[in-house]
């Protein structure tokens, strides 16, 4: 059967909406400027329609596309083999695949990892490679034929492309490598999602590569090393009995690197620290917890100001005895999305160059010829 990959849950299209939506609107902003109030009023309610019916369909035809695979869970790989390769130190008896998945981790482990590094340091550097080699699937220029092995660790390490069962058995991959005990949860009640749990100091953590949701190849570690009081929300429910209980704490990058805030008035410079640190999400524990509630969260996070982005109230959480309380930030123009600045600088010459004859033939596209030349025309 073809791999036509995941089903897209219900809480990933609103997050695909909404991002949309913001990258939709930063563009419209940059055209609307100079103009009259009454024409951006009236452009950005059309904008609002347009962009509401395109992303309808897309995510409609989309998920049309994927129910169609809706029976077709995807097979857990067996990495034994390529383990025991990478034990013996020689690929002999492999067949190209595995023997091009042993050559790529024994590279990244000898690139990435030290003997005086504690498994929690190896974890770390692993998620940290992954994050910033793999893109989602939905998000890479990944030719068709390399996307339909984005379930393996041999798709993921040769095409940087992934769902989430290929993160899960990648990772799973380094981990089996490294001796750190760890196991795959693959849940299918609901859809398909697959994410790992791994055993550090004795306790369990999950982590969730996939749902990480960092800004371009930047980790936001918001699903890295958390407990099953985090991570068990109902969304991707799973066999509780086959799966050891994670209530690890220690190694915990949430609660490690939450914010001590004396109340509900420092929260708001929490959560701005965050922010000017490109972090994925604000953490914070409140000594006094008079008078903070969702709604005064919720207020607080639609108040502060991300440039391309926004924050939102996630939850709250017990860990360690402690409250944390988790605000996502979230940017919509950063990674792929984005055109690095001297990027855009070098095309721009050399296409003005091959269209002109000069880099600056094409001067009068710039913003400032094309504001002059709506006003002269529609400003009158």
């Amino acid at each position: 059967m073809i791999d036509k990959g995941e089903k897209i849950p219900f809480k990933e299209r609103i997050e695909i909406r909404k991002r949309h939506t913001c990258e939709f609107f930063a563009e419209a902003k940059n055209r609307l400027k100079g103009k009259s109030i009454l024409i951006a009023c009236i452009a950005a309610v059309v904008l609002i329609g347009v962009i509401f019916v395109q992303n309808s369909k897309m995510i409609d035809s989309m998920n049309k596309i994927l129910n169609q695979a809706e029976g077709n869970i995807h097979e857990i790989y067996d990495d034994s083999k390529v383990i025991a390769a990478y034990r013996q130190g020689s690929g002999d008896g492999l067949n190209a695949e595995d023997a091009f998945v042993l050559d790529k981790l024994t590279e990244v482990i000898d690139e990435i990892i030290t003997e005086d590094m504690t498994d929690y340091e190896k974890e770390k550097a692993v998620y940290d490679w992954q994050r910033a080699w793999v893109t989602y699937s939905d998000e890479g220029l990944n030719p068709i034929s390399a996307a339909a092995d984005n379930y393996t660790p041999y798709g993921v390490l040769r095409s940087h492309n992934a769902i989430c069962v290929g993160n899960a058995t990648t990772f799973q991959l380094f981990m089996d490598a490294l001796n750190i005990p760890c196991k795959i949860i693959h849940s299918t009640e609901q859809g398909e999602h697959a994410w790992n749990v791994v055993q550090l100091d004795g306790e369990w953590y999950h982590v969730d590569v996939t749902f990480d949701g960092g800004s371009g190849s930047k980790p936001s570690y918001a699903y890295f090393n958390v407990p099953d009081s985090v991570k068990d929300d109902g969304n991707w429910p799973w066999d509780h009995s086959e799966i050891p209980a994670a209530n690890g704490t220690k190694y915990c990058y949430m609660l490690n690197n939450a914010e001590q805030c004396e109340d509900l008035y420092d929260v708001p410079a929490a959560i701005k620290k965050a922010i000017d640190e490109g972090a994925g999400f604000a953490a914070v524990i409140l000594n006094d917890r008079t008078d903070f509630n969702r709604s005064v969260a919720e207020y607080i996070s639609n108040s502060m100001y991300v440039e391309n982005g926004s924050v939102y109230f996630s939850n709250a959480y017990s860990l360690d005895g402690k409250v944390v309380y988790k605000f996502d930030i979230n940017r919509w123009n950063e990674g792929s999305g984005e055109i690095p600045p001297e990027v855009s600088e070098k095309l721009t010459g050399i296409i003005n160059e091959l269209n002109w004859g000069s880099d600056e033939g094409a001067s009068y596209q710039t913003e400032e010829y094309e504001k002059d030349t709506y006003e002269k025309k529609y400003m009158k």
